[in-house]
């Protein structure tokens, strides 16, 4: 598997996320954000000096951070409409 094309994706979902403006709950939506945001940056840095391993360590750290954020994201589309 390519992990830097792995942390790519992963850091542009991350973007894409933090692109979003919540309506209905916006401090949850925040607060994930921001959890998910010091991952991402250890995933940028993995990406441009670490390893292969360090790389995919940083990937298996901030994936399933994004998932929570990308459902938060999604739920909040769903129950309040676009973003």
């Amino acid at each position: 598997m390519d992990w830097k094309e792995k942390a790519n994706k992963l850091l542009e979902e991350f973007d894409l996320c933090c692109k979003a403006r919540p309506c209905g709950n916006p401090v949850d939506v925040e607060l994930a954000k921001t959890s998910c945001q010091r991952f991402a940056y250890h995933l940028a840095t993995q990406r441009s000096w670490g390893t292969d391993a360090e790389i995919a360590e940083a990937c298996y750290q901030l994936e399933p951070r994004l998932k929570q954020l990308k459902e938060k994201v999604i739920m909040d589309i769903l129950h309040n409409g676009p973003i």
